[in-house]
C-alpha cells in the first residue's frame, strides 16, 4: 500500500503563482491585490485537480493508492483562498475603495472665503445649524448682515480633487418665508471635511435659534431680539453686561453652571432627581437669551 498526500503540491503552486503575481504587479505598477482577486478560484482548480489526479492513478495502477490530505498545504491554500474571499467581497460591497481612498489620502488646508449676505427686512428669524465636529463662534452685530468665515481642511487623494471640493458650498444661507437658514457641510461619503475656526456674524434685532454644535462661543456685543441655543456640549458665553438681557436656563446641578458671573439659582424638580433652575439678568431683562439641552456651560460678563 503507497500513501499519496494530497495538497502538497496545490500549495507549491498556489505559492509560485502569487510570487509571480506581485513579481508581475512590481514591473507593470498593477495591483498586487487586484490580481489574485482575479485569479483566486484558479485555487480551488488546482486542489480539485491535485485529488482527482491523484484518484484516476490510484485506478490505473491498482497499487491500492491510500490517499492522506496533508493538512499543513491544505490548511495554507485555505487560508489564502479566505484571504482572497474577504477580499472579494470588500470589492464588491465598495468597502476596498473606501479604504483605498483613506489610504491613499491627504490632507489639504484651505481658508474659506470670508462671505457677505444681506438679511431683508421681511426676515424675522435666523436658524443656525451648528457643525456637528467643529467649533464656531458666534457674534451679534448692529449690522443688517451675515458674515462667514473660518478655516478647512479637506481629507482625499490628491490636490486636484481637494482643490474641486473646496469650492463646494461649506456655508449655505437659504431662505424660507421669513426664516434664514444657515447650515455646513461637514462629511461626504468617501471625503472629509473637517470645518475649524468658523466665525459667524448674525444680526442682532433677529430672533436666532442656533441648534446642535459641539463647541460654541457666543459673543452677545448687541441684542435686540430674542435668542435661543440648544442642544450644544459645550457652550461659553461672552455677554456685555450694559444690555437689556435676561439668561435662563436648567441645570442637573450647580457647578455645570460657571462662569465670572453669579447666577440666581432655584432647585426644581423632585427631591429623588433635583434640577436647578439658573438666571442672570442684565438691565431691564426685555430680550431673553434661553439656554436648552447644554451640559457645560459658562457665562463672562464684561
Amino acid at each position: 500500500m503507497k500513501n499519496r498526500r494530497v495538497g502538497t503540491i496545490s500549495m507549491a503552486i498556489v505559492l509560485i503563482g502569487f510570487g509571480i503575481l506581485i513579481f508581475i504587479a512590481q514591473i507593470n505598477e498593477l495591483s498586487a491585490a487586484e490580481l489574485a482577486i482575479k485569479f483566486w478560484p484558479s485555487i480551488l482548480v488546482l486542489l480539485g485537480g491535485e485529488i482527482l489526479w491523484f484518484s484516476f492513478k490510484e485506478k490505473k495502477e491498482n497499487e491500492g493508492i491510500i490517499i492522506r490530505y496533508d493538512v499543513f498545504s491544505v490548511f495554507i491554500v485555505m487560508i489564502i483562498l479566505f484571504v482572497n474571499i474577504l477580499i472579494y467581497g470588500l470589492v464588491e460591497t465598495g468597502v476596498m475603495t473606501v479604504i483605498k481612498s483613506r489610504v491613499a489620502s491627504q490632507t489639504f488646508n484651505y481658508e474659506l472665503p470670508f462671505e457677505e449676505y444681506s438679511v431683508e427686512d421681511g426676515i424675522e428669524k435666523i436658524i443656525i445649524d451648528g457643525p456637528r465636529y467643529s467649533e464656531f463662534t458666534v457674534r451679534t452685530s448692529k449690522s443688517n448682515k451675515i458674515t462667514t468665515s473660518g478655516f478647512i481642511n479637506i481629507t482625499t487623494d490628491n490636490k486636484e480633487n481637494a482643490e474641486k471640493l473646496l469650492n463646494e458650498n461649506h456655508i449655505s444661507i437659504n431662505k424660507s418665508g421669513n426664516i434664514m437658514y444657515i447650515t455646513f457641510k461637514d462629511k461626504s461619503d468617501y471625503y472629509q471635511y473637517n470645518l475649524r475656526d468658523l466665525n459667524i456674524i448674525i444680526p442682532d434685532n433677529k430672533e436666532v435659534e442656533i441648534n446642535g454644535g459641539n463647541d460654541l462661543d457666543l459673543i452677545v456685543d448687541s441684542l435686540d431680539n430674542n435668542l435661543i441655543v440648544d442642544n450644544i456640549n459645550r457652550l461659553k458665553i461672552r455677554i456685555n453686561e450694559k444690555l437689556n438681557v435676561k439668561v435662563e436656563t436648567t441645570a442637573n446641578n450647580e457647578e455645570e453652571l460657571r462662569g465670572n458671573v453669579k447666577w440666581n439659582t432655584t432647585q426644581i424638580g423632585s427631591e429623588n432627581f433635583p434640577k436647578y433652575k439658573g438666571e442672570l439678568i442684565y438691565g431691564d431683562g426685555n430680550n431673553i437669551l434661553k439656554i436648552l439641552n447644554c451640559y457645560d456651560i459658562a457665562v463672562d460678563g464684561i
